[in-house]
């Protein structure tokens, strides 16, 4: 039985979800056998359940999962379909790794024995008979997890103990609520706080309307007359009633948002407690000595955060296993204790959660990762020398930047840290490094405790709107010309005795600054882990809750932007990265990769993009057509190769998965003939596979890039350093 009740509670929800799916694509298969997807799926689900139960140490519900997965995967190399004999085996299988999840659960031993059930899948593939499933097994399919961790019966009357009778009133202390259900609440929520900003904008109407009338009235009072005093009271008695209903609104929208908010805050227990036993697992595995040790665990976040970021922690746990803490050899000979030691921590402020993993292992070799940009051409030497230990030590989270000397399942295979940085960003939040070699590594992630609103200070520049996130603000306060002085040439502010950089918010975007800019206005001080700067506004207009959209597709990771919202008068506001505006204003942006000659110098570089999907196609074409590029797209496999047989092409871009053609097999169709040979190819997947990734690697393909953690600049630099 799982001792932990939180992960008691985690286990049985994820049981019964993976457990119905896997029915529901079992019955989709037994109609439609030849539905490959719906194997893949299956396989999916159960090697997910195989990894859960290994996490908890639920060895007999581990094994099954493990042969449910093997039955399949026999299949799927095949080539073959699954015969009604082994998808019998199957739904007989799940209904015996409900029964041993039941056991997991409540300590209620399940009746049949590991070799029974063992054995029933290792003969599914000979097509014997199987034999018929228990009776109790066959119950469990129809008999779904109670709350209190029973077996729940659609009877009310089965569940009573014998001879006792129905309370004459029955209190329901909890109801179960769909995570679904909760989100859309949440959704709703937040779109009421969109709304009370426009009852707040109302409100200022109405107010503009009344200066309006007061200012008529001193000018022209030889023309009132008892209809216009009544206008007058009507307005004032309107104003009025706006106040009391928008302050009305204003508690019951903050009531009902914390209240749901509430709800949807968990204790980060929830996920590090699924550490300890990974961590011994895998330091036991490398021959090392390793005390994991946790703080802050009842700290509680959003429940999307606490989902979201158990595999970005699981990476950066086992990087610092793999990569930081050495040997107890290694370390005995540096003179630290053979034993070392990795802290988990977490804490709140009033507005965030910060999470660090500190280790003492061997630190960050910053000539290691000189020695490795040089290696993959990213940089020149004199740019890398221009670098500080900050810029050097972030150059980790670039996608398949890795200082490991053999790449592993542990590891990461040199892309896991681009892929945790790009987690962290869709979550709001931001991650930093800091590292002595020799010493240790503590990498800190920031995280907003709610995802759902924020708090921002609205700002008009060049008739556009702008929000700074309030967690970032340090001060706001007026300045004039005469308050500024240069230090090395860079505009600076005096702020409490100490000298702050200053920025005009007009060149930190790279917007045109007009001639008839003010040279005073207000500086909105911004104070973060990296440092200060005051940036220079021309107007404040108001500070409000806002519901902050994040932006999507080719726009997912844009310098300085965090995501947009829509203000009460229907004006979009840009939600600025305080994060990024301060490595901006510092002058801490990296140089630009180095680029190789242009076989076409005195011309724009011709790409070929093959892409099913419109969306995606336009979006990519605008990127590359704006970076300065010639794009023909293509909307499938077949027409991209139908037109690079028709024209020169610098370099071809493509999907990985479209109909006629995929990308592997364009991939494969370009390599085949002598003249492509050299033409760099770089390839998209949605759904990132290993073994595409591999089979694109033999193929000869120049880059193979992810979607799910897509930036844009990447595909830029891919494209730049092979034409």
């Amino acid at each position: 039985m799982i001792d932990d009740p939180d992960l008691r509670l985690m286990f049985k929800a994820e049981c019964e979800e993976r457990l119905q799916n896997l029915e529901q694509q079992l019955l989709q298969l037994e109609k439609q056998p030849e539905l490959v997807a719906c194997q893949e799926e299956i396989f999916r689900e159960a090697h997910s359940l195989k990894g859960s139960a290994r996490m908890l140490n639920i060895k007999n519900m581990e094994q099954v999962a493990h042969h449910f997965e093997s039955v399949l995967k026999t299949t799927l190399k095949a080539g073959k379909h699954l015969e009604n004999p082994v998808i019998e085996s199957l739904y007989h299988a799940v209904d015996d790794l409900r029964g041993l999840a039941e056991e997991a659960i409540t300590g209620n031993a399940y009746p049949k024995s590991i070799n029974q059930i063992l054995a029933s899948l290792e003969n599914a593939d000979s097509g014997a008979d199987q034999p018929n499933a228990d009776p109790q097994s066959a119950s469990l399919t129809k008999l779904p997890l109670a709350n209190n961790g029973t077996i729940q019966n659609d009877s009310t009357e089965a569940q009573l103990a014998p001879h006792q009778e129905p309370a004459a009133t029955a209190k329901i202390d909890t109801i179960r609520v769909g995570t679904q259900q909760l989100d859309a609440l949440m959704t709703h929520v937040s779109e009421l706080t969109v709304n009370k900003n426009r009852l707040a904008q109302r409100l200022t109407d109405i107010n503009d309307i009344l200066f309006i009338w007061d200012e008529w009235k001193q000018y022209n009072r030889s023309l009132l007359s008892p209809d216009l005093n009544n206008l007058e009271a009507r307005l004032l008695a309107l104003r009025s009633q706006l106040y009391e209903d928008n302050n009305r609104f204003d508690y019951l929208n903050n009531e009902i948002g914390f209240g749901i908010r509430s709800i949807r805050l968990l204790p980060l227990s929830t996920t590090f407690n699924l550490f300890p036993r990974m961590v011994r697992d895998i330091a036991k595995q490398q021959q090392k000595q390793i005390d994991l040790v946790i703080e802050g665990e009842d700290t509680v976040a959003d429940k999307r955060v606490i989902e979201e970021i158990k595999d970005p922690l699981t990476h950066l746990l086992r990087n610092a296993i793999d990569h930081a803490i050495e040997s107890p050899e290694q370390r005995q000979l540096s003179g630290k204790p053979a034993q070392g030691t990795i802290r988990l921590k977490a804490y709140q402020t009033p507005t965030t959660i910060i999470i660090s993993i500190t280790d003492d292992g061997s630190g960050i070799d910053l000539e290691k990762i000189k020695s490795r940009a040089l290696h993959h051409q990213l940089y020149q030497a004199e740019e890398l020398s221009a670098m500080n230990d900050r810029q050097l030590q972030e150059l980790i989270f670039n996608q398949g930047f890795s200082t490991a000397e053999q790449i592993n399942d542990i590891s990461g295979r040199g892309l896991g840290m681009a892929i945790v940085r790009s987690k962290i960003e869709q979550l709001k939040g931001h991650i930093d490094i800091d590292s002595t070699f020799g010493q240790g590594t503590t990498i800190q992630i920031i995280l907003p405790i709610t995802l759902a609103t924020t708090k921002v200070v609205i700002i008009e520049l060049q008739k556009r709107y702008y929000g700074f996130p309030m967690e970032a603000i340090e001060l706001i306060r007026s300045v004039t010309a005469e308050q500024l002085f240069n230090i090395d040439g860079c505009p600076t502010l005096l702020q409490n005795q100490q000298a702050v950089s200053v920025a005009r918010l007009a060149d930190l975007l790279e917007m045109p600054i007009p001639s008839t800019s003010p040279a005073s206005g207000f500086a909105v001080i911004i104070a973060i882990k990296q440092g200060r700067v005051a940036v220079l506004v021309d107007k404040l207009l108001d500070e409000q809750e806002i519901l902050l959209k994040p932006l999507a597709g080719v726009l997912k990771r844009v310098r300085n932007i965090s995501g947009v919202t829509v203000l009460g008068n229907g004006e979009v506001c840009i939600i600025l990265n305080p994060y990024d505006l301060v490595k901006t204003a510092n002058g801490k942006k990296l140089p630009s990769p180095v680029k190789k000659e242009s076989s076409l110098p005195a011309q724009k570089p011709h790409i070929l993009y093959a892409e099913d999907s419109i969306t995606a196609r336009t979006q990519i074409k605008r990127v590359l057509e704006k970076a300065g590029f010639i794009v023909t797209a293509a909307v499938d496999g077949r027409d991209a190769y139908e037109k690079l047989s028709a024209n020169q092409f610098a370099a071809v871009v493509s999907d990985v998965t479209m109909p006629n053609m995929d990308g592997l097999q364009l991939a494969k169709k370009i390599r085949s003939q002598d003249r492509y040979q050299n033409l760099p190819i770089i390839l998209l997947s949605a759904m990132d596979k290993t073994d595409d990734r591999q089979a694109a690697l033999k193929l000869g393909v120049n880059a193979y890039l992810s979607k799910s953690a897509f930036d844009h600049r990447l595909l830029l630099e891919n494209l730049k350093n092979l034409i």
